[in-house]
């Protein structure tokens, strides 16, 4: 696969002019290493996974940084937790200068754990993600449903169906079997958990639940809000909370949960070809966690601080996708209808004037972006993206 340009490479070469160490984060396979290769093709690269790398930097790690420490890349650092005081010591002693060493990791918590403790103060981190539309079709033109359906993984991407659904049973299997026992300690068995991440992608994209799931898998609902809060650590699924303001109105206070990657959320629901999504009882749901992922990138990419959300009350008004930035609250409804009735947004006008909101957007499937009154915008999606 040829390399492609990254949207948060600008991100990367200003925390290195700002921070003496930089981490990088995100799940397993989304393009850590080759990312950090590409952008900084002269620094030296070390992987802890592999036994001679490991064997050379922990054999001596002040020394190992006195040689190597410059431009130095170190890929799944949270595995030599001895490396993080050195490192504190190491970057102490020339405090000023920046730009010294990338970290990589996917496994979140053992890392942030690490350097909350040791490194406070000394390092910007930047999450990297499976690829997004517009880096997607920067690699190979490719239709947003065809993009919708398989995902943003970029190893598979280009696979035929057989072949991704075999990468993505392999890829939940490490999951399971490798990072949730290193952290859940727990008693399910490898095809317990499988079936419990496969309950949990049919609630994707609406109002949690866990007594409910816990219920059907007869486990206590602590135990799914911790698998659930252990899928979120790994950047496999986020949380979306409600907003709410001083309205006058009853709000539902449960957040949704999303699966970050719609190729893996169709993997665990067995969607596997395009007709299978456009007939799916999933649809709806599956096509607002995507563009609400997708939407989430944009704006961070434009307004840092930007914070996320979704509105709905006790009597159904409800806006699918909040986003709360320097210029204020922007909304957005979510359709998969390639036209757009005036009548099936009467719940979003009434909850744009609880919230005060003079303007709102609705996304959807068509060709053309068009002023469908002074209140609503209606936006394609390919043109949005």
């Amino acid at each position: 696969m040829p390399p492609v340009k990254r949207t948060i490479s600008e991100k990367l070469t200003k925390y290195l002019k700002l921070f003496p160490i930089v981490v990088i984060v995100g799940p397993r396979q989304s393009g850590k290493t080759t990312f950090a290769k590409m952008e900084l093709p002269e620094w030296r690269y070390f992987d802890m996974e592999k036994p001679s790398d490991y064997g050379r930097v922990s054999a001596d790690i002040e020394f190992f940084l006195e040689q190597y420490g410059e431009h130095c890349i170190i890929d799944e650092a949270q595995i030599l937790s001895e490396l993080f005081p050195a490192l504190r010591s190491y970057v102490d002693r020339k405090r000023d200068k920046k730009g010294r060493i990338v970290l990589l990791g996917s496994v979140n918590p053992l890392l942030v754990k690490n350097i909350s403790e040791t490194l406070a103060g000394r390092v910007g981190f930047i999450e990297i993600h499976p690829f997004s539309y517009s880096e997607a079709n920067a690699l190979r033109k490719m239709k947003l449903e065809k993009f919708w359906l398989n995902g943003g993984y970029p190893e598979p991407l280009l696979w035929n169906e057989n072949d991704r659904f075999v990468w993505m049973e392999q890829y939940v299997k490490t999951f399971v079997e490798r990072d949730v026992f290193a952290l859940l300690k727990t008693s399910f068995s490898p095809q317990q958990q499988i079936q419990l991440l496969t309950m949990i992608a049919h609630n994707h994209a609406r109002l949690w639940n866990a007594s409910q799931t816990a219920s059907a898998f007869g486990v206590s609902y602590h135990t799914v809000n911790r698998y659930v809060e252990l899928l979120e650590t790994y950047f496999l699924i986020d949380r979306l909370v409600p907003y709410y303001q001083n309205v006058g109105k009853r709000l539902v206070k449960s957040y949704k949960i999303y699966f970050r990657d719609t190729g893996l959320l169709h993997y665990l629901l067995n969607i596997s070809s395009i007709e299978a999504l456009r007939t799916s009882p999933y649809r709806g749901f599956s096509f607002e966690g995507f563009l609400i992922e997708q939407l989430k990138r944009k704006h961070i990419r434009e307004s840092s601080g930007a914070s996320f959300y979704f509105y709905r009350t006790s009597q159904g008004d409800e806006i699918d996708f909040l986003v709360h930035d320097k210029k204020g609250l922007h909304a957005y409804e979510i359709k998969t209808s390639t036209t757009i009735d005036a009548g099936d947004l009467k719940g979003l006008k009434r909850s744009l004037e609880q919230l005060g909101l003079k303007k709102g957007t609705v996304v959807y499937f068509g060709m053309e972006d068009y002023q469908l009154d002074r209140q609503i915008e209606v936006k394609a999606i390919n043109n949005l993206l």
